[in-house]
């Protein structure tokens, strides 16, 4: 269980980390939206795992997400002009997934569920006599 002091920095890097992708426009150029999940800071304080989610145009999420790791010296550095912390964290992005899993798993679903109401629909129709039903019928009456 987290500390009230991991909880706590990780809410302050959550909200530092974001102003500077406000600031550096990383989302603006690329038409993308960079959302912060958590920041998970280690009990020493000396490590953060900054979960991120990336929405838009889905071909440039990984595009996106290594132009992130590769300024993560920058990230550091305007981390520690504003965090009050005898050490500045090492910072690991991890590109979290899960929001784009869940929107993957409820269309599946959707689209189940539609296949579904199609077949109760075609079951509960009732069914019509073919043709050679109605003339076995007839021939046996006719044999009488």
């Amino acid at each position: 269980m987290k500390s009230q002091r991991q909880l706590q920095i990780g809410e302050n890097i959550k909200r530092i980390i974001s102003e500077i992708f406000l600031r550096d426009d990383y989302s603006v150029m690329m038409n993308n939206v960079i959302t912060i999940l958590e920041a998970d800071v280690s009990p020493d304080a000396k490590n953060v795992k900054i979960f991120i989610d990336i929405f838009g145009d889905s071909t440039k999420h990984e595009q996106i997400f290594n132009k992130i790791v590769e300024n993560t010296p920058h990230f550091r550095y305007e981390l520690a002009k504003k965090i009050d912390l005898r050490f500045t964290p090492e910072i690991l992005f991890v590109h979290d997934k899960t929001y784009q899993k869940a929107n993957l798993i409820e269309c599946l679903l959707n689209q189940t569920f539609k296949n579904s109401d199609h077949i109760i629909e075609q079951s509960n129709k009732p069914k019509r006599k073919t043709s050679k039903n109605r003339l076995s019928k007839t021939s046996k009456t006719s044999k009488k």
